[in-house]
C-alpha cells in the first residue's frame, strides 16, 4: 500500500515493507518430525537469515482440535548451522542437512533438537556459538524433536526473532516482549531488529509451514528532486561539513513549534487473529523506555546525481534530478537509512527537516546558497501516520526543491535545533517594476561681454 502527502516543499510517500519468509519442513510419514528451514525470502526478498548472520529464532507451538489445545513447543530455540562453524554446533541433530530439501524431507540447516541450555555443551568456537554465550542460548534445559500429531487438526506456530531466553513470554495467544525489543539506529539492524510471525498448519498435510515475518520497527529514507527552471540544484551540508540533513522532533500548535521527545526503544505485544495473522502493538513504558530530543541526521544524497560543469566559471557540481514533464521521475537519495522505533498511535510528534542547497544558473554559472530551508512533517495527516512511525512500514520522504522554499541566502550560521518553520521565502526574484524618464535638469546661465 502506498500513501502520498504534500507539505509545502515536501512530498512524502509511504510504502509498505516486504515481509520475510520462513519455512517449516516436515516428513511425509505419520511420525514426521517438525523441522524448520528458512527460505531466501527475508528482509530484501533476496537474502536469507543466514546470509544476514541471523542464526536463530524462537517459537511456541500448540496443536489444536476444536476447543482442545496442547503445547508442542515452549519458546524453542531454532538455530542454524552451516556445518563449518557459523551459528550453532551440530551437536548430533538428526534433522540437520547442509541445505533444505523438498517440502517433505524434514531436513534443513535449521534445527532445534540438542539446543537446550543443559545439553548444548559446545566449547569449540570453530564449531559454532559457545555454551558460555548465554545471549544465544535456549531458555529450556532440553529440546526434543517434535512430531506431527495426526489426531489433532492443526498446529499453530507463534514465532519471533532474534531468540530471547528472557524478557519474552507467551500467554493466551499473545507474545509479549519487554522494553528494548526494538532499538532505534542508523546502522544495519538486520542482526538485532525484532521480527514476528504466525501460521497455522494442517497436521494431516505434513508439509511446509510458511511464516511471514514482520518488522516491529520502521524504516526511513530521504530523496530529492528539483523544480527551479533555469537552475541546477546541489544539496549541501546544512551547516559545516558532515552535518548532512537534520530533522528536529517537535509538535506544532497553530504557528508555534515546540521541541519534543520521541522514543528510541520499545517493547511489544503480538496478538494473533483466527487465521494466525499477527499484529504488533508497541509499548513505551516511561520508566523503562528511552527517548530523546536529539536531531536525526541524514547524509546528503549520493545516488542519481549528475556532474554539472557551470558555464563561465567552470565549477563542477553534483546536482539532483530535475522534475520531468513525462516519463519516470528520478530522485537523489540519501545513503543513510534510519531504523526508528515505532511510535505510539497517539503521538503528536513530527519533525522539522533542515536542508541547505545551492542553485546554479544555467546561463552564466551564478551560484546562490540557500541555508537551512525548513519543512515540517506532522505526526499524522488525518488518520494517516506520517512521522509517528508504525511497525513494518518503510517511510520515504521525498522533498521537491522549489522557489517557494524557506531558508536564507545570508551567510549567518543557521540554528538546526530550532523547529520553527519561517514564513519568509528564501528566494526573491529580481524584478524591474516599471521604467520612467527623468526630466532634464535645468540650468540657467547669464554672461556679460
Amino acid at each position: 500500500m502506498k500513501k502520498a502527502f504534500l507539505f509545502a516543499a515536501a512530498t512524502i510517500a509511504l510504502a509498505s515493507c516486504s515481509s520475510d519468509e520462513l519455512v517449516n519442513k516436515s516428513a511425509a510419514d505419520t511420525d514426521a518430525s517438525i523441522a524448520f528451514g528458512v527460505e531466501a525470502k527475508n528482509l530484501s526478498r533476496s537474502q536469507n537469515f543466514e546470509t544476514l548472520e541471523r542464526y536463530n529464532f524462537g517459537v511456541w507451538a500448540y496443536k489444536v482440535k476444536g476447543s482442545e489445545s496442547q503445547q508442542v513447543m515452549n519458546n524453542y530455540l531454532v538455530g542454524y548451522s552451516d556445518g563449518n562453524g557459523k551459528g550453532y554446533a551440530l551437536n548430533g541433530a538428526s534433522t540437520w542437512n547442509a541445505s533444505a530439501g523438498d517440502v517433505y524431507d524434514h531436513q534443513s540447516p535449521w534445527f532445534y533438537e540438542k539446543l537446550g541450555k543443559a545439553e548444548y555443551k559446545n566449547t569449540d568456537s570453530s564449531k559454532g556459538y559457545l555454551a558460555t554465550q548465554t545471549e544465544y542460548m535456549s531458555a529450556n534445559d532440553y529440546q526434543y524433536l517434535r512430531y506431527w500429531d495426526l489426531a489433532y487438526t492443526n498446529t499453530n506456530f507463534y514465532a519471533y526473532a532474534p531468540y530471547k531466553a528472557s524478557g519474552v513470554s507467551y500467554a493466551d495467544g499473545k507474545i509479549t516482549v519487554e522494553n528494548g525489543a526494538q532499538t532505534a539506529g542508523y546502522s544495519d539492524n538486520s542482526k538485532t531488529e525484532f521480527l514476528y510471525a504466525g501460521a497455522t498448519a494442517t497436521n494431516a498435510n505434513k508439509q511446509d509451514v510458511i511464516l511471514h515475518f514482520h518488522h516491529l520497527g520502521a524504516k526511513v529514507n530521504l530523496q530529492f528532486y528539483e523544480d527551479i527552471p533555469g537552475y541546477k540544484v546541489e544539496i549541501i551540508d546544512v551547516t559545516t561539513s558532515g552535518t548532512g540533513i537534520q530533522a528536529t522532533p517537535a509538535t506544532k500548535s497553530g504557528t508555534t513549534y515546540t521541541k519534543a521527545d520521541y522514543y528510541t526503544t520499545c517493547g511489544a505485544t503480538i496478538t494473533y487473529d483466527g487465521n494466525m495473522e499477527p499484529t504488533a502493538a508497541v509499548s513505551h513504558v516511561d520508566d523503562a523506555a528511552n527517548y530523546t530530543q536529539e536531531n536525526l541526521k541524514f547524509d546528503v544524497p549520493t545516488t542519481n546525481l549528475t556532474t554539472y560543469t557551470a558555464k563561465v566559471t567552470g565549477t563542477k557540481y553534483n546536482v539532483i534530478p530535475e522534475k520531468v514533464a513525462t516519463g519516470t521521475q528520478k530522485y537523489a537519495a540519501s545513503p543513510k537509512t534510519y531504523y526508528p522505533v515505532a511510535q505510539p498511535t497517539t503521538s503528536e510528534v513530527g519533525f522539522t527537516f533542515h536542508v541547505s542547497y545551492k542553485i546554479i544558473a544555467e546561463d552564466n554559472g551564478e551560484e546562490i546558497t540557500v541555508h537551512d530551508a525548513r519543512v515540517y512533517v506532522p505526526a499524522k495527516s488525518g488518520n494517516e501516520f506520517i512521522a509517528a512511525w508504525q511497525p513494518n512500514t518503510a517511510y520515504t520522504y521525498t522533498f521537491k526543491i522549489t522557489t517557494n522554499s524557506t531558508g536564507s541566502t545570508a551567510t549567518t550560521t543557521p540554528d538546526i535545533t530550532d523547529p520553527t518553520v519561517p514564513t519568509d521565502k528564501a528566494l526573491y526574484p529580481i524584478v524591474f517594476d516599471g521604467a520612467t524618464v527623468e526630466d532634464y535638469a535645468t540650468k540657467n546661465n547669464e554672461s556679460d561681454f
